[in-house]
Parts: C-alpha cells; structure tokens; sequence
C-alpha cells in the first residue's frame, strides 16, 4: 500500500486543507501536526472512527478525547468559560500547549485546546472542532517523527501530514478548572507552577527595600485571605490568587530584615524564604492591583509605569504612609506589622471579587 504520507512543506495548502477536510468528513482517519506532537484526527460525531482509533490505540472507548478547536471563541460556545482563571489561561497559552478542562454546555465536563500550528487550525476551520489524539499505542510515549507514525499506523490512515518532528515533543499540560482549585492533571511542557501562577491575579505590594514592610504586606494579606475562604495559605493560588512583593529602590535577592522576620515569626508567618525583588514595568504591568506603603512609592510607581492608572493605589485607605521600621527596634517593626494588617482588611472584599464563584463557596473539609 502507498504510504499515506504528504510532505507539508512542498504542498500546496489550500487544497490539501480541502482535501484533509473531506476525508475527515467521509470518516477517514487523519494524522495532524501540532507543536506539541502528532494526532490522530477525526470529527467527534463519528462513533465509528473513535472506534477505529480507540482499536488502534489499543485504549477503551469511554476514554474522553479533547476537543481541537480553530478559534478561542469556539469554546464558549461548547463550554463555561466565564471563570477568570480560564480567561487568564487562554489569553496567555492560546493558541499552545494547554488543554482546558472545562464544564461543558449541557452538563459534564469537556477537554479543549488550541493547537499552536497553522495548518491543523484551518482543517479545524474547514470541519469544525475535531477529536485529535497522540499517535501512539495506550501506554506508550507519543509520536513526534512522521516516518515512525507512518511504519506503526499507515495501513490505517488515510493521509499522514508530514510537518517534521514535532517541534515540543512533548503532549500538552491538561488542567481541570471545575470547582473551588485548579487541578493539573498532568504536566506536558507547562508545569504547574506555570499554570498557577500564570492564573492568578496578581495582588502586588510596594515599598522601598522590599526587605521590611511590602513582604509583611503580602505574608498578612495571603493569610487574611486565606482565612476569610477557610483555606491554608498555600492552597490560595489555586483559588486564582497571588499576593506577592517588590521594591522600588533595592537589589535582588535580599532576604527579609531581621526585625520584619521575628514580627511575623510572633504571627506565626515565616519570611525566611522571602527574598527582595526590584519593581520593573513589566511586573507592574502584570499586576491586577499594586499597594505603596507611602506616598514616595506610589510616586515611584507612577514614575516607572505611567499608565498604571488607579490600578496602583496606598494601601492605607485613610492615605496615610505606613511608617518604614527600617533600623529600629523590635518594637517598631510590630507597630509597622499591626499598621500593615489594620490597612488590608478593608480591601478583602475587593480582592474576593478576582476570584470565580466555585472558589468562594467551596471550603476545604
């Protein structure tokens, strides 16, 4: 049998979408690129070829397959998307290699991607969403090399588009946004560090060093948080919210001052870890909402990122600086500690407001 194998790259593309398009129509199995590594393709109303596939697979059937889509707005239209971790997510790893658990229109849940690769997209346009599996054995390692997809699977296919390695070669990160938490379901070439982070408003404290008041800042706020959800600090991200720090005037990696980390050691906050970072455009601009200490930071902050608008703000509603204990004693470093927790409980319900609805009614048991 001739091999199934077109070389993308010395096709003419438009009617080989058409033509990819109308064997996927007729109920032919297909193997697209994508930037992670190839799939095997079919429409997702074709129960007979899922059965193909899963046979040649050697996977069971029940398995859901993830649903490749053309266009970011096609999954609003088969799933809720409101949730802003989502949005977040789609708007920094779409098109790429992410699937999106999501709750699908209709009840039950449904797996969506937008593949990072052209030509697969437009066969996507021209069919409409498409089942695309890894080509591979259940239990193996997906295959990223045309040449192997074609020796183990040819005989099954009705045309291998051949784009070269697979540029990743790596399956995508799947993340499960349904209730309270994130759940990484598996790790492709996103972590999940990534992916939490990358889906979380970012809560920013300011003051000068970053060494002293702007970590006690952060350390009080995520614990403040933290306790209105009834949840433990480090679970908050997964809610799809980061509190963290920075420094107008300091050099990189300086650890907390002593008198700021023996403050929050009697709260029971440890600053150990904490290390200093310097306030850039870029974090400004990334931040959800950023805090100042004192007005000379806020001026700093407006200085360094002009357009940042209300978004940057002093924490103290009454405008008031929040004394530096920088040099002090201990007991300045608990006045400055006090003043900082006194300042941020008027802003919690704010903050509740960047979070979905799954993750303000569900508590830890």
């Amino acid at each position: 049998m001739k091999s199934p194998r077109i070389a993308l790259g010395k096709a003419n593309q438009k009617p080989l979408i058409a033509q990819v398009a109308e064997a996927l129509k007729r109920g032919e199995l297909c193997i697209l690129p994508t930037e992670t590594v190839y799939g095997i393709a079919t429409l997702p109303n074709n129960a007979l070829a899922l059965e193909r596939i899963c046979a040649l697979k050697g996977r069971a059937l029940e398995k859901n397959f993830t649903l490749h889509l053309a266009d970011r707005s096609e999954a609003e239209t088969l799933a809720s998307c409101s949730d802003l971790r989502v949005q977040r997510l789609m708007t920094r790893y779409w098109p790429g290699p992410l699937t999106l658990v999501l709750p699908a229109h209709g009840g039950g849940n449904i797996g969506v991607r937008l593949p990072a690769h052209d030509f697969t997209r437009a066969v996507i346009r021209a069919t409409g969403p498409l089942c695309l599996t890894s080509a591979n054995r259940s239990g193996e390692q997906p295959l990223c090399d045309p040449a192997i997809i074609d020796q183990q699977f040819g005989s099954a296919l009705q045309i291998l588009i051949d784009d070269g390695p697979s540029p990743l070669g790596n399956a995508s990160t799947v993340v499960r946004c349904i209730g309270a938490e994130l759940e990484v379901l598996r790790e492709g070439i996103l972590s999940r560090h990534e992916i939490l982070h990358a889906a979380a408003a970012k809560i920013v404290f300011v003051c000068t060093g970053n060494t002293c008041r702007s970590p006690m800042a952060a350390s009080l706020a995520c614990r403040a948080l933290a306790t209105k959800l009834g949840i433990g600090a480090n679970d908050l991200i997964a809610r799809g919210i980061e509190f963290s720090s920075m420094g107008t005037g300091t050099i990189d990696d300086l650890p907390a001052s002593e008198g700021s980390t023996l403050a929050m050691h009697e709260q029971g906050i440890d600053l150990l870890p904490h290390r200093s970072r310097t306030a850039t455009q870029d974090l400004l601009q990334r931040a959800d909402h950023v805090y100042c200490l004192a007005a000379s930071h806020l001026r700093a902050v407006r200085t360094l990122l002009p357009g940042i608008g209300n978004k940057a703000t002093l924490l103290a509603k009454d405008q008031q600086d929040i004394e530096d204990p920088y040099g002090g004693s201990l007991v300045d470093y608990r006045l400055a500690r006090d003043a900082i927790s006194a300042a941020i409980h008027p802003h919690l319900t704010a903050w509740l407001q960047l979070l979905p609805k799954a993750a303000l009614t569900q508590k830890r048991p």
